[in-house]
C-alpha cells in the first residue's frame, strides 16, 4: 500500500496537481495546484510574522489553506468576516481588513494579475507612483521636482477625484479586468483567475464585518465616503490588496487618455491625486471641462470641484505631502503640524511618568516622520523638534547626528532588558517551574 508520501513533489517550482485532503476522484471546477496557495500564503506572510493576525492564524494555517483552496477550486468561495475601523489622520477614513485566510486568496490573485498591471504602468511611462515596488511617495516627489525644475515658467494644475474608492463602479471595473486578463494572461488557470476576480470585485465586506471603531468615529465620515453609505454596485474597500491594485488599474485609463489621447507628457498621479504642467494658464483652464467630462462618461466618477488648483509653477505645488518649488522641496504644513501634535502627545505621556512604557512607540512614531522629512529641506524643522522634546525622554534615548533619528539607549532596548532578566533569574520560575514546586 502506498502511504501517500512517495513521489510527493508538491512545490512552487512545478505545476503538479496535488489534491490535499481531497478524494482522488473529487470533481472540481478549477484544477489549480495546491502549491500555488502555499506560495500565496508565503507571499502574504512577508513582513507580517509579528502581527497578531498572523500569530492567531499560524496554528490553523494548514487546515485553513486547504479550506480556501477547496472553496476556490469548487467555485464556492465566500469571504469570511472582515474587520472594519476608522483612522483619523490625515482625515477620517474607513478601512477594511480581510480575514487572514482571505488575504491568501488576495495574494494568489495578485501574484497573477499584478505583473500584468506592472507591464501596463511601465508602458505608460511610470506616471503612476502608488502601490508599486520601486515607486512611492519619495519617487513621486523626485519626479515632480524634475518636472518643476525643467519648466519653472509653466503653469501647474493639481486635481483630485472625488471619493475615488467609494465611487468606483464594480460592473465597469470587472468588465475592464475581464477584458484585460483575457488579452494578457497566459496561464492555464485563467478560468479560475476570472472566477476569483469576479468574487473579489463584487464582494461587499460591509455586509459581513466586525466594527472595531466606535460609531462616533463613523459619524465624522460623510455617507459618500463610506461603503455603508453606498449602493452595492459602487465602491471598493480601502485596505484590501485587490482594491488597491484594482483602483490603480482603474485610474490607468485616465493616464492613457491624458498621455496618449490628449498628448500631455508632464503628468504624474498618486492614487486619485494628480498634477499636470502646461505652458499657459489658458491651456489648463480649457482642459478642465474636458477632464470632467471624461471622468464622468468613461470612469463614472467626478472631478472634485473643491480641489482644482491652477497656479504658476514658481509658486510651488503641494503634492503627496511635499511643497515642491523650483530648485527646492519643503515638507507640507499639514505634515509638520501633525509631527508637532504627536510630539506634544508623547511629551504629556512623559509628564505622566509613563515614558519607559511608551518608549518604543515614541521612538517609532517620531522616526517615521523624521524618515520622511530628511528627504526635504527640513534641518531647521528637525532642530526645532529636538528643542521641543520633553527632557524626560533624554533619559531613555538620544537624537542622532543632524537630528535625523531617535535612538533608544542600549540599556533600555528590549533585547538588553530581556538579557538582564534572564541573567538575574527572573524567568527561571517560568522556564523551570519544577524547581519551585
Amino acid at each position: 500500500m502506498n502511504n501517500g508520501n512517495s513521489n510527493n513533489n508538491n512545490n512552487r517550482n512545478n505545476s503538479n496537481r496535488v489534491r490535499a485532503v481531497a478524494l482522488a476522484d473529487d470533481k472540481v471546477a478549477y484544477d489549480i495546484s495546491f502549491s500555488s496557495f502555499v506560495e500565496a500564503f508565503e507571499d502574504c506572510s512577508k513582513k507580517k510574522k509579528s502581527s497578531n493576525d498572523y500569530l492567531h492564524f499560524l496554528p490553523k494555517c494548514q487546515r485553513e489553506i486547504v479550506k480556501k483552496w477547496n472553496t476556490i477550486r469548487h467555485a464556492c468561495y465566500s469571504p469570511d468576516k472582515s474587520k472594519s475601523f476608522v483612522v483619523d489622520w490625515p482625515v477620517y477614513r474607513e478601512v477594511f481588513a480581510a480575514d487572514f485566510a482571505d488575504r491568501i486568496v488576495h495574494h494568489w490573485w495578485a501574484l497573477r494579475v499584478n505583473p500584468l498591471f506592472e507591464e501596463r504602468f511601465t508602458e505608460q511611462g511610470d506616471v503612476s507612483k502608488n502601490c508599486r515596488v520601486g515607486q512611492g511617495v519619495h519617487v513621486a516627489v523626485k519626479e515632480a521636482q524634475r518636472m518643476v525644475d525643467e519648466h519653472p515658467d509653466w503653469w501647474v494644475g493639481r486635481f483630485d477625484i472625488e471619493g475615488f474608492f467609494m465611487s468606483m463602479d464594480k460592473a465597469l471595473l470587472y468588465e475592464m479586468l475581464d477584458i484585460f486578463i483575457r488579452d494578457h494572461y497566459k496561464g492555464d488557470d485563467i478560468d479560475c483567475l476570472l472566477y476569483t476576480t469576479q468574487c473579489l470585485v463584487f464582494h461587499s465586506p460591509q455586509d459581513n464585518c466586525i466594527r472595531c471603531s466606535s460609531l462616533e468615529k463613523w459619524s465624522h465620515i460623510p455617507p459618500k465616503k463610506t461603503l455603508f453609505g453606498q449602493p452595492k454596485e459602487k465602491g471598493c474597500a480601502i485596505g484590501n490588496l485587490p482594491s488597491q491594485l484594482s483602483a490603480n488599474f482603474y485610474a490607468s485609463v485616465l493616464d492613457h487618455w491624458i498621455l496618449n489621447v490628449k498628448g500631455y507628457k508632464h503628468y504624474l498621479r498618486f492614487v486619485d491625486d494628480f498634477i499636470i504642467l502646461m505652458p499657459t494658464r489658458e491651456e489648463l483652464v480649457a482642459f478642465v471641462p474636458e477632464l470632467k467630462h471624461f471622468l464622468k462618461e468613461q470612469l463614472l466618477v467626478n472631478l472634485h470641484p473643491k480641489k482644482i488648483y491652477i497656479q504658476p509653477v514658481r509658486n510651488g505645488v503641494l503634492f503627496v505631502g511635499a511643497m515642491i518649488k523650483p530648485g527646492r522641496t519643503y515638507i507640507s504644513n499639514r505634515t509638520r503640524g501633525r509631527m508637532c501634535y504627536k510630539l506634544s502627545f508623547y511629551n504629556q505621556i512623559a509628564e505622566n511618568g509613563e515614558a519607559l512604557q511608551y518608549l518604543e512607540k515614541f521612538v517609532g512614531s517620531m522616526n517615521s516622520y523624521l524618515g520622511m522629512s530628511i528627504h526635504y529641506r527640513t534641518f531647521k524643522i528637525r532642530r526645532k523638534l529636538y528643542e521641543m522634546v520633553n527632557p524626560i525622554w533624554w533619559q531613555y534615548c538620544y537624537m542622532g547626528k543632524d537630528y535625523k533619528k531617535f535612538v533608544i539607549k542600549k540599556q533600555y532596548r528590549p533585547l538588553e532588558i530581556t538579557k538582564k532578566k534572564v541573567k538575574s533569574g527572573a524567568y527561571r520560575k517560568i522556564l523551570m517551574p519544577e524547581l519551585y514546586l
